[in-house]
């Protein structure tokens, strides 16, 4: 036996690294064993010749967990703003039409007819019931609102958001909330307002709360309860957080560690009380009291075969999308368009390999060179053969797509790509059931815990959380 610790954990991304982090202000060191040689990873951003391209989130939410981990970094004046208020176009016929969020945008919009329209705006004055077997979101969408609304308004936000396919995404694993408000209240926009009014109500009491007794209330010079910004990046892209934790954790983070497998220590019960064994390529074998599995469900796993087989086949029964990236900077004069927004997302109706664009210069301006333009696209590689194509051929093609939306002559001045054959799990139906029983064969392994993207959701809030309740759930383990 090489090297005893007394955690070990399983993957370098977001939550394996927040885990660590928060494992260590709890008062256990742990080892952080990430397969490839950078921490991050579906976060990754190259910065080359004045450009920040980014691989992951472009301009992600950061709800209070990650607001309190930014500052705990000391990452506030890293910390860019994004405009929340910034217009997201959506495209159809060739066309890009501003998406509609008010009930003004629904009824002046081209994007849907007037049969849509009236659906839209009239489901607050209707009563219906969800089923009791879960729907599929189009199911759903259809039902409540026709194909029209499905096709230009949902899918395009699904696919960007989830990048996922509406015909398979399931309603209780990816939209709880409106199955929930549905039933209820007998109409999603009913339960939506109440939901908005009691969330209101609290925040309003707890503000006041917070600034009624100020021990232990404020953290880094903001309550918790201020107007925060809801979105954002940092000046050099979001790679900066998860550099950051990885700095923090200094030598307790080890690149490169492939790990063949784990197994449970001695003769006792899968990490009950003996612990784990984890054996790395080339570096022998760990002994750990107790891991964490931080690593895609698919990694997971594998990993898991021999040790919690059960446990394993519900991880490898998760779907994760292939996607693509591409990032391409231009001089402004080539291109047309204003780039007055966010950027555009296109329906699956266009036909095009195209998901999203993401306009990256005009939300954070210092991400680009002067008098260039950055924008990020989001690609379908599981179809016409882009996941294998030439790296500057699947570029082309893509790059393609945008010149003609967007006006652009010639080739951009800078390109950054990525590719990645299972990248996104997918919440499909049944997503949410698949859950409940992987957390009851976890809890049957006390001294193992389960973090990742696949769990309680994508965003880098849900990553990190996973990460941090991993943690404490096993600090709490380990006392008793």
């Amino acid at each position: 036996m090489g090297h005893i610790y007394k955690t070990v954990v399983i993957g370098g991304g977001l939550s394996g690294l927040a885990c660590a982090f928060r494992l260590r202000q709890l008062g256990i060191q742990a080892l952080v064993l990430e397969a490839s040689g950078r921490a991050g990873g579906m976060v990754s951003t190259v910065r080359r010749n004045g450009f920040v391209f980014e691989a992951g989130p472009q301009c992600p939410r950061f709800p209070a967990a990650v607001w309190n981990l930014v500052r705990e970094l000391n990452l506030e004046n890293e910390f860019v703003a994004g405009d929340p208020k910034a217009k997201r176009y959506i495209l159809r016929d060739g066309r890009l039409h501003l998406a509609p969020f008010s009930a003004g945008g629904v009824l002046t919009t081209q994007l849907v007819g007037p049969q849509s329209k009236y659906r839209l705006l009239s489901e607050v004055l209707r009563n219906s019931q969800p089923p009791a077997e879960e729907e599929s979101l189009a199911e759903f969408v259809e039902r409540k609102f026709g194909a029209e609304v499905l096709d230009y308004l949902v899918d395009p936000f699904v696919s960007t958001v989830f990048f996922g396919d509406a015909q398979k995404m399931g309603m209780q694993g990816a939209f709880p909330d409106l199955v929930e408000w549905e039933r209820s209240r007998g109409s999603v926009v009913r339960g939506a307002l109440r939901a908005y009014r009691l969330k209101r109500d609290a925040r309003a009491s707890n503000a006041g709360s917070a600034r009624g007794d100020s021990s232990g209330a404020k953290h880094g010079g903001l309550y918790i309860t201020d107007a925060l910004p809801t979105l954002g990046s940092f000046k050099g892209g979001m790679g900066t957080l998860v550099e950051r934790l990885a700095e923090k954790l200094g030598e307790d983070v080890h690149f490169g560690a492939q790990v063949e497998s784990i197994a449970a220590a001695g003769n006792g019960t899968a990490g009950r009380e003996s612990g784990w064994q984890i054996r790395v390529s080339g570096r022998g074998e760990f002994s750990a009291e107790a891991v964490v599995l931080a690593a895609p469900a698919y990694t997971t796993a594998s990993l898991l075969q021999q040790s919690a087989p059960k446990l394993a086949a519900l991880l490898a029964r998760i779907e994760h999308a292939p996607m693509g990236v591409v990032s391409s900077a231009y001089d402004r004069k080539q291109v047309q368009h204003a780039l007055d927004g966010f950027g555009f997302m296109v329906p699956r109706r266009e036909g095009l390999h195209t998901v999203c664009t993401f306009w990256n210069s005009s939300l954070f301006p210092g991400h680009a060179q002067r008098g260039s333009v950055l924008m990020t696209s989001f690609v379908r590689t599981d179809t016409g053969g882009l996941m294998t194509a030439a790296y500057d051929v699947f570029a082309q093609m893509v790059e393609a797509e945008n010149s003609k939306i967007l006006g652009i002559t010639g080739a951009p001045i800078e390109r950054t790509v990525w590719r990645y054959p299972r990248a996104l799990p997918q919440y499909n139906v049944g997503h949410t059931q698949r859950v409940k029983e992987i957390r009851e064969a976890e809890s049957a392994m006390p001294r193992l815990r389960l973090a990742g993207n696949y769990l309680t959701g994508r965003s880098i809030g849900a990553c990190a959380e996973s990460g941090f309740q991993a943690a404490e759930k096993l600090r709490s383990q380990m006392r008793s």
